[in-house]
């Protein structure tokens, strides 16, 4: 009877109910003798059925169910409202209790991360747990070979349909590996830009969790690299703050692998990437580099690079 009582009904309730569609033409007093039941319980059952619109009320001699289809359904989605009410809630409801535990105990508003494994086991159970967003800057050193690879936690957040938002030190798409990255994530909904330097490595989950370095280098005298977890407060608020008075410095990146060459070829300049690592990007010498951006130039009427970005934007490249 566990799915009766998931619509508030009891297992007298559902007997009850059931006997009254086989047999709505009786009275309580027959119903009694069928189901073997005071004649008491059956008028309180069949009370707690007209409250919850399973049978009308009125003045009829014998009780009269409604359709099942209407009036089951209705109570479903009356209760599936109440629960999606609930957990419209829990967000809330989780602040409050983070708010309870950090006034408890201060202690656990901060939470130390030792080691490349306990830093990217935090980093992907903050992932999976994201449910509105992730934002995250990056900059090297990295603390492991194929730290450009794509996490498993990254995609999931990505296919939930989170919103994902990072940027990048130009820096970074010097390293192998990482212009193929950015362009994978992009393509799945990544949207990414890029600063000449970004001060901090940082990744802030729904606005209440950030992890950053612990030490400015990423590691600590013992060569362990640490990292801090910091809950809910106002330094999350501070953090999330930060990210985005960056966001709005940065300029976009745009490494779609259907671009036009030309496209392409700016979008690389403006990221600040040096001439060696577009090159090596687009599998071509320095020489013919300087050629295709004489080209670009060219065809956009301008006479340096600075001029060739302007132009660039104004035609949305």
């Amino acid at each position: 009877m566990a799915e009766w009582e998931a619509v508030g009904l009891s297992g007298i309730d559902a007997q009850v109910y059931r006997q009254l569609l086989r047999d709505p033409g009786i009275g309580v007093g027959q119903h009694s003798e069928v189901l073997e039941l005071p004649e008491a319980e059956i008028e309180a059952a069949i009370g707690r059925l007209v409250a919850a619109g399973l049978v009308r009320s009125g003045s009829e001699a014998a009780p009269a169910p409604v359709d099942p289809r209407s009036g089951l359904g209705m109570l479903v989605r009356e209760r599936r409202a109440a629960l999606d009410g609930v957990a419209a809630m829990t967000d809330q409801l989780a602040r409050e209790f983070s708010a309870g535990q950090l006034q408890a105990e201060p202690s656990r508003l901060i939470e130390i991360a030792v080691g490349r494994d306990a830093i990217e086991a935090r980093i992907d159970d903050m992932l999976r747990g994201a449910t509105e967003q992730a934002v995250g800057t990056d900059t090297p050193p990295y603390v492991a070979d194929g730290s450009h690879q794509v996490s498993s936690a990254e995609l999931g957040l990505l296919e939930r349909g989170v919103r994902f938002r990072a940027i990048y030190a130009a820096e970074v798409l010097d390293h192998p590996g990482w212009v193929e990255r950015l362009r994978s994530m992009a393509e799945r909904g990544e949207q990414s830009r890029v600063l000449p330097q970004v001060p901090v490595k940082l990744l802030i989950v729904d606005g209440t969790t950030a992890m950053l370095p612990l030490a400015g280098g990423g590691s600590s005298r013992s060569g362990q690299p640490r990292a801090v977890v910091v809950s809910d407060s106002a330094l999350t608020s501070a953090l999330q703050v930060l990210f985005d008075q960056l966001w709005g410095q940065a300029t976009p990146l745009r490494l779609a692998a259907n671009a036009d060459p030309n496209q392409t070829l700016i979008n690389l300049l403006a990221s600040g990437m040096k001439d060696e690592a577009i090159a090596r990007q687009l599998g071509v010498s320095g020489r013919t580099l300087r050629r295709r951006i004489a080209q670009v130039q060219e065809e956009l009427g301008a006479t340096s690079r600075f001029q060739a970005g302007l132009q660039a934007a104004r035609r949305g490249w």
